[in-house]
């Protein structure tokens, strides 16, 4: 339905109708964003990352056949801008320990007396261990997981053949598992 949408919304766009592309900036900011930090480890680069992936896309908009869906492509945009920028910068990654107590106890230990991983604290445990993930590793798992990407759409985003998107998906879930019990150690050890 989205795909249908996003379609006349694009024609809109092509006649005209400039304002219209704020429609599919507010569609896909949030997951445009999300892939842009998973690679970058950095709310500031991503956000750049995300309003360069944005404006790329709307100059070339002429260029878009409309072969996969705009989703796809403003995707493959914002992997390659932040693959680009991860180039230029070269940036060390954050640490585990300096990542993790960025969150203060007391978001942790809030309501002893409920399950400790509550929707809430699962999303969040989730983020912190994606974020120990290596870059196409946590991408691959971000566009599969979080916005329910088929492999092939995978593979056309990040130029990587289905077969190589299935295997950092498996080496992924593995290390996204690694993660979260170091998560989940470190967290069961502030309770005590």
């Amino acid at each position: 339905m989205a795909a249908k949408e996003d379609k006349h919304i694009i024609k809109q766009i092509k006649n005209g109708d400039v304002a219209a592309y704020s429609v599919l900036i507010e569609r896909y900011r949030h997951m445009v964003f999300t892939l842009a930090l998973q690679l970058l480890k950095n709310e500031a680069d991503a956000e750049e990352v995300a309003q360069d992936a944005f404006l790329k896309a709307y100059r070339a908009l002429d260029k878009f056949e409309g072969r996969s869906s705009f989703s796809t492509w403003i995707y493959k945009i914002t992997y390659f801008q932040a693959i680009s920028k991860l180039r230029k910068s070269k940036k060390k990654e954050v640490g585990y320990d300096e990542d993790f107590n960025g969150y203060e106890k007391s978001q942790f230990t809030e309501d002893l007396g409920t399950d400790l991983l509550e929707a809430q604290d699962r999303s969040r445990f989730l983020k912190i261990a994606l974020g120990k993930i290596k870059g196409e590793e946590a991408t691959v798992l971000t566009l599969f997981y979080f916005e329910d990407l088929k492999t092939e759409e995978i593979a056309e985003i990040t130029g990587m053949s289905v077969s190589n998107v299935k295997v950092r998906l498996h080496r992924g879930r593995q290390n996204l598992l690694k993660e979260l019990k170091v998560a989940l150690k470190k967290e069961a050890a502030s309770l005590l």
